[in-house]
């Protein structure tokens, strides 16, 4: 049997994974009941209109919402099943464009296993509410997924090899294009992101090669439009003076600092509770780069021996110490408002410990993926400097530009594809030595 056809075997199996776990799912008492009762007495149109003159302008996410709610859960099923699939295809893809590697998940599944197993790393709960949760899935799952591939297009071109002009399949746009609308006017951090990296994408091809393909051009036109629109909607003050009201009363009358200092503090509890799994992933993925390599060098004893510390270090909890992750956030319930928010005058010396050891274990993740991993070609293959001598790049692992959001989900995308990078950026021999996920 073909490679290839393992792989979309492999993925078809993921595809009936997924739908036996989301027909366990339901309409919730809360938000689901509540656009259930207003998608089926409105029309289509009137819904629209009602959400973006009272509440939000995230009309794609709403007309899926409506269809969502108006075709009932055999639809939303296939639909989100659909959605938990091509994330991680997406993810996958788009990494090692990034990495300038070529296109491996295509015939080999030990890549492809490696980005689905990023699921099981993340919070249970995490993947209840953004996944499971129906309202959750499509604002979330949904979106991030649209998010992705409306990406891909740019991708290639600005990670196209030196010297060589992208080749772009007009007919992709037709899907890119509406994926560009349906991310950025579902949630706002994805709008924020696609038209970033779209802009930075047209500025590049155009630095590099003088001309950029108009398809492109029309897209990022396009994702501007939406991205405009989204936060032009009457409703949006409405709802952001409702949200504050009815979860975070302190939130207007907090002072600059205080909203620095929680937004830290929020941060890093979610990293060293919800998604340390996801950061044990990236640091025994480096520690296994490294072990790999024959001549090591002093930085790569000491980058390795700082990675298994953080990594022990984020499993204790698992032992029922934790001291490194107990960030004082007992006082968060999700489901009820915050009344008093904490700040640095009221931590202990614990708390106050453990967000300094969670800073410095992303900073010197952020760190080791810019010195550890290969230098960054596509940036210098973007903006090339005539004088420079060529460079001379090795493989690298990736080349990371998170966008940091609040989210536990989008944080957890933002990581998803680093479990799959071993498959992806190590040699065949390497990686079925190390890892033996390779057919």
């Amino acid at each position: 049997m073909s490679k290839k056809y393992k792989v979309w075997i492999f993925w078809a199996l993921m595809l009936i994974g997924a739908l036996l776990v989301v027909s366990q799912g339901s309409y919730s008492d809360g938000d689901d009941a509540f656009f259930y009762q207003y998608t089926n007495s409105m029309g289509f149109g009137e819904y629209l209109s009602w959400r973006y003159q009272t509440w939000v302008g995230r009309m794609s996410g709403e007309a899926f919402v409506y269809l969502a709610f108006r075709l009932g859960l055999g639809f939303w099923r296939v639909v989100n099943a659909v959605m938990l699939v091509l994330l991680p295809v997406g993810v996958l893809r788009l990494s090692e464009k990034a990495a300038g590697i070529g296109v491996h998940s295509e015939e080999a599944i030990g890549p492809c296993a490696a980005a689905v197993g990023g699921y099981f790393l993340m919070n249970i709960m995490t993947v209840g509410y953004a996944a499971v949760w129906v309202n959750g899935s499509i604002f979330y799952t949904w979106c991030f997924t649209c998010g992705i591939w409306a990406l891909m297009p740019f991708a290639d071109a600005v990670f196209a090899k030196p010297g060589e002009e992208p080749a772009l399949n007009k007919k992709y746009f037709l899907i890119s294009i509406p994926c560009a609308v349906a991310g950025t006017m579902s949630i706002e951090q994805m709008s924020a992101v696609l038209l970033t990296f779209e802009v930075l994408a047209v500025v590049a091809l155009f630095l590099r090669h003088k001309k950029v393909h108009p398809l492109l051009l029309v897209q990022t036109l396009t994702t501007a439009v939406a991205f405009v629109i989204l936060f032009s909607a009457p409703g949006n003050e409405i709802r952001v003076a409702s949200e504050i009201a009815n979860w975070m009363p302190e939130y207007e009358t907090m002072p600059f600092g205080q909203h620095v200092f929680i937004t830290i503090h929020w941060l890093l509890s979610s990293f060293a509770n919800e998604n340390k799994l996801f950061l044990c992933g990236i640091w025994v993925v480096g520690i296994l780069l490294l072990l790999q390599q024959e001549q090591k060098k002093k930085r790569d004893w000491i980058a390795l021996g700082i990675a298994a510390v953080f990594t022990l270090a984020a499993l204790l909890p698992y032992a029922g110490f934790d001291l490194l992750s107990d960030m004082g956030m007992q006082y968060i319930n999700i489901e009820a408002c915050v009344y008093q928010v904490p700040s640095m005058a009221v931590m202990t010396r614990e708390v106050i410990l453990a967000m300094i050891w969670w800073a410095a274990a992303l900073l010197s993740s952020a760190a080791a993926l810019l010195l550890f991993s290969p230098s960054v070609p596509a940036l210098q293959r973007a903006f090339p400097d005539p004088a420079a001598p060529p460079p001379v790049y090795r493989r690298r692992l990736l080349d990371w530009r998170p966008s940091v959001q609040a989210q536990p989900w989008a944080q957890a995308q933002t990581l998803s594809c680093f479990p799959a990078l071993p498959g992806a950026a190590l040699p065949r021999t390497k990686y079925r030595q190390y890892y033996s996920l390779l057919p």
